[in-house]
């Protein structure tokens, strides 16, 4: 396992016994100092900014099935630009069946409410932060014969903004798949999935312009260790998109997703993550946008209570119609120091800096973090 993934028995939560389930409480306090809260790329503003965040997980013990119950919430205050306190939360019950002979069926659902990060390019740049609900529900069925497994998956998911005047960001999406796999071994897998995708918008964009999709795609997969130090799972594929609107180009796109760990020594981790998607976009005009991601990650023991990490990610938005690619690098570097199984300090340090073929889009910026966190 990775180093932070990896239990530590004298430093683990023991939870709260409930009988069929444990329940692991946790609060955390932070101090953020920010250089520039807005993104902006001149003007910028700084400021402190205390975060208090609570999370509760409620986890089954049963022999068979198991059910699995997340809750957080994090308010965010900042000390000289009250309009930008916000406050995010989230539940997500997360359900899965063994069924007989190896068959599974899967069963998720979340609700949450979420705030656009200001170097995020969804953002407007707008005074008040972008708030959103999302409502979301997974479902899935595998069914094995031998070394051949088929199956099913559905997603519906919803995103109702609550700005005023953001109606025409409000959308729900569809996505059913068919993943057909076969198990090669042990420790690897190939999966082939035909999907097929429905993108609705509840309003025209500010232009007049109608974003509403159907599309359809596939990719194939495998997922193996090349040794007992290295894992990989990687999938490649295609999307093709038919939008409602005359004046988008209908279009067949490249997607990728995949992970790369390599357990260097018991004390180091190396993890990489590759991906290229087809997301919808909130910039008037364009139907949507291709984002591209390559990040990489170390994460460090130096003593069995001291853990250490550092992550470089490229990101890169692609808008479609529109004359407007955003790149962002993003670099941090941090640590934990487990004082004990109820009680960790820890701090990070961050720098982003985005370069945008719009205009008054480029910025850096550079956060400071030092918190506590408790755990039962």
């Amino acid at each position: 396992m990775a180093v932070f993934e990896r239990p530590r028995e004298a430093f683990d939560a023991k939870g709260l016994d409930l009988g069929g389930f444990r329940l692991f409480p946790s609060l955390s306090v932070s101090e953020t100092y920010d250089d520039n809260i807005f993104a902006d790329e001149s003007g910028e503003e700084d400021d402190f900014i205390t975060s208090v965040a609570a999370s509760l997980v409620a986890r089954s013990e049963w022999s068979r099935h198991s059910l699995r119950v997340v809750g957080q919430i994090r308010d965010q205050t900042f000390l000289d630009n009250s309009s930008q306190d916000r406050t995010e939360y989230l539940v997500r019950p997360q359900l899965r069946l063994d069924l007989a002979e190896r068959n599974q069926a899967d069963l998720s659902a979340e609700y949450s409410r979420q705030v656009i990060g200001r170097d995020d390019p969804e953002d407007t740049g707008e005074e008040d932060p972008t708030e959103f609900d999302r409502f979301q529900v997974n479902s899935g069925y595998t069914h094995r014969f031998n070394r051949v497994f088929v199956g099913g998956q559905v997603q519906v998911r919803r995103d109702d903004y609550v700005s005023t005047g953001d109606d025409d960001r409000d959308r729900i999406e569809y996505r059913f798949g068919l993943p057909i796999g076969y198990e090669i071994s042990e420790i690897t897998d190939v999966t082939l999935e035909p999907f097929f995708r429905i993108r609705e918008f509840d309003e025209l964009d500010e232009t007049g312009a109608d974003r509403d999709a159907r599309a359809g795609g596939a990719t194939i997969g495998i997922e193996t260790e090349l040794s007992r130090l290295v894992h990989i799972a990687l999938d490649v594929g295609f999307i093709a998109n038919d939008f409602e609107d005359p004046d988008f180009n209908d279009d067949v796109d490249f997607i990728v997703d995949g992970d790369f760990t390599w357990y260097v020594t018991e004390l180091t981790t190396v993890k990489g993550r590759l991906a290229r998607r087809d997301n919808a976009t909130n910039t008037p005009g364009s139907s949507s946008k291709t984002q591209s991601t390559v990040s990489g990650e170390v994460q460090h023991e130096l003593m069995r209570n001291v853990l250490l990490v550092a992550e470089a990610r490229y990101v890169q938005d692609d808008f479609r119609e529109v004359d407007r690619v955003d790149d962002r690098a993003i670099f941090s570097v941090g640590g934990e120091y487990l004082i004990n199984r109820y009680v960790s300090i820890g701090a990070d340090y961050r720098y982003v800096q985005r370069w945008s073929d719009d205009e008054d889009r480029d910025f850096s910026r550079n956060l400071v973090t030092l918190g506590l966190r408790t755990k039962f």
